[in-house]
């Protein structure tokens, strides 16, 4: 019985039974958190808040690790790899209207960007190191700096201007490589869920709140276990945590004003919203919402956030709970029917393309590329000059 129901499901429905799986809100949440960690970086690079200048280098190679690591799930999701060439080769007629030709410069220029951005940050590092080291050693490093070794004051300004433009070109591109995940999702006219011109910047704003609390989990780590210092600066903990509360606060804006709309305006098809919403009331009250945003936000607006422990189950919870928002949105929006008789269900497949393994295994190459990164570029010397330089300073 259960099977006949099953194929009269498919028989009556246009909707496909196999949505964009598991991969996809995977790939969006990198590069959502890739977005917010060149931003946060961009703090001192570009705007010069000198409080965030330990950070932004760091930040900056997570930027581009993350990025880099993302498209790969894009690619297992198209089941045969090959496929990825159908994005170069067709379609450029169409560029103007096609959100996802954009992607496929944006997804191209960005990482670019972000290396020669971080190579204009280390190469008075890479210089430094040449010239004390041999062999295959000096060999990379010299070849990192790109073979300037001039450390004059004259190279170095000359350094930090090109990091300043490289940046403000930089921010503009990471929202637009994140802004256009949500426009994908946005044009879609079928969709009750995604058909909002709010999706982008929804998209943006929950991308801070991910990319920021990855930060508070990962920036102690380094500092506590591969730094120099072997200590956690608890006041940038501190600052990160009430900067993740104000991105909160931007996130719950963006969202209300997306669920009222959607629920009051959207003609008859509000209607699947209201019963979507009512199947999924409790999961998205106490977990999605109460846990992952409003805990988080108090932490960052009250003294708990002097309290590095409490920051880090923030960070944690805020980054799951932004993962989760891109899983309800994109799957979620897949499950609302069309013209059939009930809700679509998808489950991953635990192996396999598009599986829970292969996703796994994308945040397993993110650990290693992170780890490379960590390896060749002196980040730890470059934070701790950084600090010097603050304490000097006072």
């Amino acid at each position: 019985m259960d099977n006949a129901q099953h194929i009269m499901t498919l028989v009556s429905s246009i909707t496909i039974e196999k949505p964009w799986g598991i991969d996809v809100p995977n790939y969006f949440w990198f590069t959502g958190s890739s977005a917010a960690a060149f931003i946060i970086s961009s703090f001192a690079h570009v705007f010069g808040w000198k409080k965030y200048k330990p950070i932004a280098g760091i930040a900056l190679l997570m930027a581009f690790v993350l990025l880099v690591a993302a498209p790969l799930n894009l690619v297992d999701d198209l089941k045969q790899p090959g496929r990825i060439m159908n994005f170069f080769s067709y379609g450029w007629e169409n560029f103007a209207t096609s959100p996802m030709k954009w992607g496929v410069l944006l997804l191209i220029a960005y990482p670019i960007l972000i290396f020669f951005e971080a190579q204009a940050l280390y190469r008075p590092y890479f210089v430094k190191i040449a010239q004390q080291s041999r062999g295959l050693t000096k060999m990379l490093n010299t070849l990192l700096a790109f073979g300037n070794m001039d450390l004059s004051e004259k190279a170095l300004a000359k350094d930090h201007k090109k990091g300043y433009v490289l940046g403000a070109i930089g921010i503009p591109l990471a929202l637009a490589v994140h802004g256009y995940t949500g426009y994908i999702l946005g044009a879609v006219h079928a969709n009750v869920m995604w058909h909002t011109p709010l999706m982008p910047i929804i998209f943006l704003a929950s991308a801070m709140v991910s990319g920021t609390g990855l930060l508070i989990l990962l920036i102690p780590l380094f500092q506590r276990f591969l730094s120099e210092r072997k200590s956690v600066d608890r006041d940038m903990v501190a600052t990160l945590a009430r900067l993740l509360s104000w991105f909160i606060v931007a996130d719950l804006v963006m969202r209300f004003l997306w669920l009222t709309f959607s629920l009051t305006f959207a003609n008859g098809e509000k209607y699947a919203l209201y019963q979507y919403f009512s199947l999924h009331f409790q999961d998205t009250l106490w977990i999605d919402y109460v846990l992952c945003l409003f805990v988080p936000m108090i932490i960052g607006f009250t003294k708990l956030r002097n309290i590095p422990i409490v920051v880090y189950f923030g960070g944690l919870v805020t980054a799951i709970g932004v993962w989760l928002f891109r899983w309800n949105t994109v799957i979620g929006g897949q499950e609302i029917p069309r013209t059939t008789p009930g809700f679509l269900h998808y489950t991953p497949h635990v192996f396999g393309q598009g599986s829970i393994v292969s996703v796994l295994s994308n945040w397993g190459v993110l650990f290693v590329l992170i780890c490379i990164v960590l390896l060749v570029f002196p980040w730890d010397e470059e934070m701790e000059e950084c600090y010097k330089g603050a304490e000097n300073a006072k």
